[in-house]
This record gives C-alpha cells, structure tokens and sequence, in this order.
C-alpha cells in the first residue's frame, strides 16, 4: 500500500518543483524605447551607394508598441502589397521587431531596431533586404536611419501628437 501511495506523492513533488523553476525564470527584457517626433531620415540604397535620400518626418507613434502596430497596420491595408504580397507574422527581436513579404518574383525581409547613437539621440534602424529569386545579382539592401530631432510642430515635449 506504501507503494501506491509513494508514486503519486513523488509525482506531485516532481510537478510541484517543476513549476517552481518556471516561477524562478528570469523576466523578458524591456521592450524597445520609442519617443514621437521628429525624425531626421537618411536611407541608403546597396545599389545607389552614391545617391543617399534625405528627409524629415513627423512620427506621432506614442511608444514602441504603436510604432510598430502602426507600420504592420499601412502595409497590411496598402492595395499594392494586398494584391501581390504576403506578409508574415511579426518577430520580436531584442531590440525590435522584423517581418518578411514574399512577393511573386522577391521576398523581403524587414528590420526595425530602435536604440540610441553615440551622442544619445533616439534612432530607429530600418533594413529591407530584397531578394529577386529570378535574378539574385540584383537583390539589394535599404538601410535606413531615422534620428529624433525635436519635437513635431504643435506636439508636447516628448508626448504623441
């Protein structure tokens, strides 16, 4: 009879230190930081190394989670990439996020990392890989880098418009 009774109780005593060490897992690490404002852009094409495109944009996003939400959002409801694209599920990165289209002829593949430069200006690191599976010598990289600036016009400091 002890037998009987010994199994179940070492079961028990198995799951129960079990769920202890998954109640000791250290945390996940904090999300990325994002700021909304203004932000100085400078995207280099791997094939136009020469030809750099410079621009300012308002970016109202109010944290990291809308930045992102916020872009998966314009390329699910873009009409050009609906009809020809798929689009993957977001992957969480340490620092930010990335995601995949696979188009007919080129996939893809998308990087948004977000951190700080030397001097402690908020960036956000953007890559696009494109892959031409017809023709790979013309697949290309984009990087582009987004530097916070200031505030938009009409927007609190520090606070989404």
């Amino acid at each position: 009879m002890l037998k009987r009774t010994a199994v179940p109780c070492l079961l028990l005593i198995l799951l129960t230190s079990a769920a202890s060490a998954q109640n000791a897992a250290p945390l996940l690490e904090p999300k990325p930081t994002f700021t909304p404002g203004m932000y100085e852009t400078e995207a280099r094409n791997s094939r136009f190394q020469d030809a750099p495109a410079k621009s300012r944009t308002c970016v109202a996003s109010a944290d990291y989670d809308a930045f992102r939400n916020e872009t998966m959002a314009q390329y699910n409801t873009a009409s050009n990439i609906k009809v020809g694209c798929q689009l993957s599920e977001t992957k969480t990165l340490k620092n930010g996020f990335a995601f995949a289209m696979q188009c007919k002829g080129s996939k893809q593949v998308l990087t948004y990392e977000f951190g700080k430069d030397p001097s402690g200006q908020e960036l956000v690191r953007g890559t696009i890989q494109t892959f031409m599976t017809g023709a790979p010598k013309f697949s290309s990289s984009i990087l582009i880098m987004m530097r916070r600036i200031g505030d938009c016009p009409g927007q609190e400091k520090g606070k989404a418009l």
